[in-house]
């Protein structure tokens, strides 16, 4: 386990807004007076420093110091899981070079958000996946999820996989919620969530047109998440229901 105190940000599936609930919570915990920082692993798709890779629109969002090498370890041009991409470029993901970087930033800083790569179980080489990165990082871990129909199947199965790997399942956040998508399950899926996950749900932020600034990612999270509820289980280390 990696020494400090960190959430491991994982999706339902990808395309859920991992990158943008990492920064929404960065600049919400910042306001709160904490030292933050992220990191992206590993991701494929695009070049290096793209203004649209995960990588960089962290960087930028958050105003990162950091070097993009520090920011992500394993970059692959394919859209792809990252363990195939890696195969085709005949690289080795190896946790040793993730695990050093990630030791090296919590030491800097008082917490870390490591956001993971697609879902839980995404491949990272022939014989381990995301999940088992996050534990071997050992923090607590974050849902990402959609918030309409499905969502409850969805969740409830990806919590479950993260307490069979060992890890626990700290809250859910939805994300992306079009007010003009709106379905009948909406307005239950939280409660549903909680129910059959046995997860907390720390809030819903909106689908958020446009361009995206440090102040609306960072007004969207202290808006519509438990922002005290989610510093409180870092501080408090809150045990897994």
């Amino acid at each position: 386990m990696i020494p400090g105190k960190g959430f491991f940000i994982t999706g339902t599936g990808t395309e859920v807004g991992k990158t943008v609930v990492t920064a929404a919570l960065a600049l919400a915990m910042r306001d709160q007076g904490l030292r933050v920082g992220v990191m992206k692993p590993v991701q494929s798709g695009g070049e290096w420093a793209a203004p649209e890779t995960d990588g960089m629109r962290l960087k930028t969002w958050l105003d990162l110091s950091e070097s993009m090498d520090e920011i992500v370890c394993y970059h692959f041009p394919e859209p792809v899981a990252p363990g195939l991409a890696a195969e085709w470029a005949g690289v080795e993901i190896q946790h040793e070079v993730i695990l050093l970087r990630l030791e090296q930033l919590a030491a800097r800083v008082d917490v870390v958000l490591v956001e993971g790569a697609g879902g839980w179980l995404v491949p990272l080489g022939a014989d381990w996946t995301i999940a088992d990165l996050a534990a071997l990082i050992g923090w607590p871990v974050v849902i990402v999820a959609h918030p309409l129909l499905g969502t409850v199947n969805h969740t409830a199965l990806t919590a479950l996989a993260i307490r069979e790997r060992g890890c626990t399942p700290a809250g859910v956040i939805f994300n992306g919620l079009r007010e003009g998508e709106r379905d009948q399950s909406a307005a239950h899926n939280r409660r549903l969530v909680e129910q059959v996950a046995k997860v907390p749900v720390w809030g819903s932020l909106p689908w958020l047109s446009g361009e995206l600034t440090r102040h609306r990612l960072k007004q969207a999270a202290c808006e519509h998440l438990d922002m005290d509820g989610i510093v409180g289980f870092l501080k408090g280390g809150k045990a897994d229901e």
